[in-house]
């Protein structure tokens, strides 16, 4: 009883660790506006979409680690146009960030 009693001490402590991580990062991507350049064509419209991957790769040139799985885009259907747009972020599983995003023509 003892041992478990320890190992469920030592487990809610490395959570709040793992937690109050996620809270820092949540606090620093509020606000964030990342910009993605895409190849269009004359009416505007992207040649394939605009997908997790190459959020992940922003958020990592803007010096944030997150993993693409971890990024949901807020519509229902793929990104085919340049426009703004919102995606959300789970860090952990009490903590997530809505960012806002802008497609661009390059």
């Amino acid at each position: 009883m003892k041992v478990l009693a320890e190992n469920l001490k030592q487990r809610a402590h490395k959570e709040a660790k793992i937690k109050e991580e996620a809270t820092k990062t949540a606090a620093k991507l509020e606000g964030l506006k990342l910009t993605l350049g895409a190849k269009t064509s004359s009416t505007g419209k992207i040649f394939g979409s605009v997908n997790t991957i190459q959020l992940a790769e922003a958020l990592e040139k803007q010096g944030y680690s997150i993993d693409r799985k971890t990024i949901t885009i807020n519509n229902e259907e793929t990104i085919k146009e340049i426009g703004s747009y919102s995606a959300n972020i789970k860090l952990h599983r009490e903590v997530s960030v809505k960012i806002e995003f802008e497609v661009v023509s390059e």
